[in-house]
């Protein structure tokens, strides 16, 4: 539908029109860019002031704490050279007590052994020795059987080897040497700590224009 307005111009509806707001006019507050920028900088010295500030005091505490141990550094050496010779001091005293507490059975032993001496037969040496091994045990009953073994823990084995000589003057020394290891044998008193007595080697040589067999005896200890 079309509309006609056939009323006068002066009585027509004038049409609003959007205020107009002039840009120019408006008063923009003024920002202080180069302050700001001169803050910034300001902060970013501050802070490469401190972090070089303490890096040179970390530096000089650390070569002050260097410096200390370099000072404590042959004191400490000292140290564990003294606590080592401490510590193998303390073992020898430890095997010295043992020995102190087994003397007596030491002396019997020594006694009992110069009682076994047979005509004939006079000792030159004696040592003791230790040596480790393994004692082997069964793997299970199945393998028992069939006599097969593996290695167990392993175990001190104590000697006590006898070194001499035997006059062969008048008798064989071989049979001096036999005659000597069965009276061992059958004391009692010094046979009782060992397992077992075996003849090692024997040699003829001649001591002061006399012949004689050098001999060495090994006596096994029982297991402890």
């Amino acid at each position: 539908m079309v509309e006609i307005n056939l009323l006068p111009d002066e009585m027509k509806k004038k049409k609003r029109s959007a205020p107009r707001i002039d840009v120019s006019a408006v008063a923009l507050p003024k920002i202080p860019f180069m302050n700001m920028a001169i803050m910034a900088f300001g902060a970013l010295l501050a802070v490469q002031v401190a972090l070089f500030l303490i890096g040179v005091v970390s530096g000089a505490t650390f070569k002050n704490l260097e410096a200390k141990y370099k000072v404590i550094l042959p004191e400490k050496v000292e140290t564990e050279k003294l606590r080592s010779q401490v510590d193998r001091t303390n073992k020898k005293v430890s095997a010295i007590d043992e020995l102190m507490v087994k003397r007596f059975s030491w002396a019997k032993k020594l006694n009992s052994l110069s009682d076994c001496l047979t005509p004939g037969i006079w000792l030159t040496e004696l040592e003791y020795d230790e040596k480790l091994s393994s004692a082997p045990k069964a793997a299970n009953a199945d393998s028992a059987k069939k006599k097969s073994f593996q290695a167990a823990d392993s175990v001190v084995s104590r000697y006590l080897i006898l070194s001499g000589a035997a006059s062969s003057m008048g008798e064989d020394g071989t049979a001096l040497i036999g005659r000597f290891i069965k009276s061992l044998k059958d004391d009692p008193e010094f046979y009782s700590d060992f397992k077992d007595i075996e003849l090692g080697t024997i040699r003829r040589e001649k001591m002061e224009d006399q012949e004689v067999m050098t001999f060495k005896i090994t006596c096994f200890f029982k297991a402890r």
